[in-house]
Order: structure tokens, then sequence, then C-alpha cells
């Protein structure tokens, strides 16, 4: 006996339209306009957030020139000047806060870097994201060449190969650890402890562990995680989307607290950001980023 559906021409009509919504809504990316709009009018939890809806750009689309495939974003508050990864290159470019490049650093032993995070003195971590490892460097303040080939490393077993694995990394001074954004299918965060300050001498005693609170807050709100950053005066993350042009700023219980949009219109932008792939804080709060190939973006609360 054979049965056989056939729907309706109303109901065919009926999917089509829906599905032709769909599709407009992610296209649009209606998803984040509608979070961003949420935490617009939403009351702040608490006073102490960055409230990124008053935020503004100051610096538009800035092109550094001598820069491709500028990946990742890290604030040394000791020397003040921010840090960037080029992926393809094998550089990591050191520059001003108005984008003026102070140096370039050639680095030998890296296959593709995607952050970069400064954690104190000379000592920064490296993700590398082919290779699902974290690199621990040793970069002098003069210097114009990194060997990490004998380096300190640490391999995740996040996923084998690909290029989808973790896509940022910040030191999360409160808490001596790391913290590293996994770029998507699926996207978390997790946090990393006793490889920066490891003992050679003894046994290693390295804790890996996702970070569940997070899972829930940024499964919908978030299509995918392109660079992380944690702010140690509010104990607060920054996420940053590539894919939903959006800046998101979370509690550590996972809480949503604030958005910044990265579209044309919002915040004083002239253009959409076109990839957004490093992001970093300024120590008076100022929001740097690095938009791929080489754009350079700052964000300052408005007077």
């Amino acid at each position: 006996m054979k049965f056989t559906f056939k729907l309706s021409k109303k109901w065919s009509w009926i999917i089509a339209i829906c599905f032709a919504l769909a599709s407009l809504a992610y296209y649009f990316k209606l998803e984040a306009l509608a979070w961003y709009a949420w935490h617009s009018y939403k009351p702040a939890a608490h006073d102490n957030t960055f409230h990124l809806s008053n935020y503004q750009v100051t610096i538009d689309a800035l092109p550094i020139a001598a820069l491709k495939n500028a990946s990742g974003l890290t604030h040394n508050v000791e020397r003040n000047t921010l840090f960037t990864v080029l992926n393809q290159e094998s550089k990591i470019i050191e520059f001003d806060l108005q984008g003026h490049i102070v140096r370039e650093v050639h680095v030998k032993g890296v296959d593709d870097m995607e952050g970069i995070t400064h954690v104190t003195g000379n000592r920064y971590v490296i993700a590398d994201e082919r290779d699902n490892r974290l690199i621990l460097a040793e970069l002098d303040n003069d210097a114009q060449f990194l060997d990490v080939t004998n380096a300190p490393k640490l391999r995740l077993g996040v996923n084998a190969s690909g290029n989808k694995n973790f896509e940022g990394v910040s030191w999360d001074d409160n808490h001596s650890r790391l913290l590293v954004a996994k770029e998507r299918d699926p996207k978390y965060i997790m946090s990393v402890s006793g490889f920066f300050d490891a003992d050679v001498s003894r046994p290693l005693n390295i804790d890996i562990k996702r970070l569940d609170a997070f899972d829930k807050a940024i499964k919908w709100s978030m299509r995918d995680l392109s660079s992380v950053t944690f702010h140690s005066e509010t104990g607060h993350l920054l996420l940053l989307s590539d894919e939903s042009r959006l800046i998101k700023e979370y509690d550590e219980e996972g809480n949503a607290l604030g958005a910044l949009a990265l579209w044309k219109g919002f915040h004083g932008l002239k253009a959409h950001v076109p990839q957004a792939e490093g992001i970093a804080v300024g120590s008076d709060k100022s929001i740097y980023i690095m938009s791929e190939p080489n754009l350079f973006y700052v964000f300052k609360p408005a007077t």
C-alpha cells in the first residue's frame, strides 16, 4: 500500500513565504538587530558596565597600509600601544592608539596566527589556529625578529583540523587565566589556567575547561566569535562577532549587559565594519577594533 502526501497550494505558498522571510532575516542579520535594540533600551543591570549604547566612533575605518590580513588585537597597558598579528605573513605589528605603526616583528615557528594577548612585561600569548596551539612568547621592546620554535606551547584538543577553531585569546588578570574564544560549530568560551605561570621544574598542572555560563548567552545572539577581551576593572568580557557585526558585554555569570553595533549609521559609522577580527580595551575604556585586511577603528564614550 502506497501513501502520498500533497500540500495544498495555500500551504505551499505559506511555506515558501516563511522560507523567504527567514532567508531575508538571516541575510540582513535581523536577529542581531533585535538583540541590539533590546540591550539599547533595557535599563542597565548595574552601573559597573561599559554602557556600550553611548559609544561613538572617533577613528572610522582608518587604513593601515602596511597591514594585510590583520587578525587579533591586544592592548599593552605598560607601553600604551596595540599589537596585532598578520596570519599569512607571520608578523606581529605594534602601533600606537592613533593607528601609526611603531614596529614590525617577523615571527618564526608559527603557522596561522589568529590572536595575541599581552600578559605582563614582555610576555605575550599567541593563538595559532590551524595547529590548535597557544604559544608563550617573550618579545623584547626593541625586537624585530621573534623565534618561537622552542617556546612553551600548549596544544588544545578543539578540532583535529580546520580553521573554525579558536579565534581570540585574552588574559584574565583577575583569575590568572587565559580566555579563549572558539569561533563556531560550536562556538564557546574556555579558560586555560596553569600554562602561563607553569614551573618547568615541576609537573604541569594545567586546567582547561569550557565556561558553560556563556553557552546559552551566545548561542542565539552571536553567529560566530571573532575575538574576546577581558576588562579587569569591571570583570566583564567583550565578545566580538564578525558575522553578526556586533560587540556584546557579559559579566562573569554570562549575563548580557549591552551591545555595540558595527553597522553603517550606528554609533557614527559611515559604513559597515567589513570583517572585524580583533578587539581590545584601553585604560580609559576606549574600544579598539581591527578589521581585515587593514582597517582600524576606535570607539569612545560620548561626552
